[in-house]
């Protein structure tokens, strides 16, 4: 199974930035019950797209400068990049199928 990435802010440029193949992102909270909900979603779209994009977790506590230069106000938030745009942008618990969707789209 393909492993999440936890992004931090440090990490934003280099692992979102410069990546050539699509990037979603789930914006998260622990303290979040929307967020555990949609957490095994994000779990196999990572394993199911292995190779193809890339899957990452942010926690907006731990990463609140990062959140708050992409406007997220609400979690979850869902934030699809690729060649370093915002794509798509989706916030609350998503089914799997739409955001294999938006994935396949950008590919």
């Amino acid at each position: 199974m393909s492993e999440i990435i936890e992004l931090t802010q440090d990490q934003f440029k280099t692992l979102v930035a410069d990546e050539t193949r699509p990037v979603l992102v789930d914006f998260w909270s622990p303290t979040c019950g929307p967020c555990r909900l949609l957490a095994p979603v994000v779990a196999l779209l990572a394993k199911e797209n292995e190779g193809k994009a890339v899957v990452m977790k942010c926690n907006v506590f731990e990463n609140m400068e990062l959140a708050a230069s992409l406007n997220i106000s609400a979690v979850p938030t869902i934030i699809l990049f690729k060649n370093k745009e915002i794509v798509a942008r989706l916030t609350g618990v998503q089914k799997q199928s739409k955001l294999q969707e938006l994935i396949d789209a950008n590919l």
